[in-house]
């Protein structure tokens, strides 16, 4: 079964630094994967293929965010994991619930945390995703 592994927190929750650090965790430990990068801003869109294995990569989750668009983009390209973000409830946390019956849905809470312990928190929880997701 195909796995969606989704980022729940608030908004300011280092939600997006997160999933790119995750991106940036899976180059370094697959250098030969292939690498569709869709949009590299502030919020990335990426599709990579890690020995044989289709991983989407969204960092936008806010409400009214393309987060509904790319999860059906992953999907028509045949993904086999999912990674993106989302808040605690509402829009985003529904869009991703939509796959349940053709995913497996692991949602990872992030909270705010003071300054001082966001590096050591966003690098814990990229660990995370990455264990989660089975890569």
């Amino acid at each position: 079964m195909n796995h969606i592994v989704a980022l729940s927190g608030v908004g300011n929750s280092g939600k997006t630094t997160t999933i790119n650090e995750v991106f940036t965790l899976l180059q370094s430990k697959y250098p030969a994967a292939i690498t569709n990068i869709i949009i590299q801003r502030v919020d990335i869109k990426v599709i990579m293929t890690i020995n044989g294995k289709k991983v989407g990569i969204e960092s936008q989750g806010d409400p009214n965010s393309r987060l509904e668009k790319s999860l059906a983009c992953f999907v028509n390209a045949n993904c086999d994991v999912i990674i993106c973000a989302t808040r605690t409830s509402g829009m985003t946390v529904d869009w991703v619930n939509n796959y349940k019956s053709t995913h497996k849905i692991d949602f990872i809470s992030k909270s705010r945390v003071p300054q001082s312990q966001q590096a050591a928190q966003n690098s814990q929880s990229a660990q995370q995703i990455i264990s989660t997701a089975g890569l």
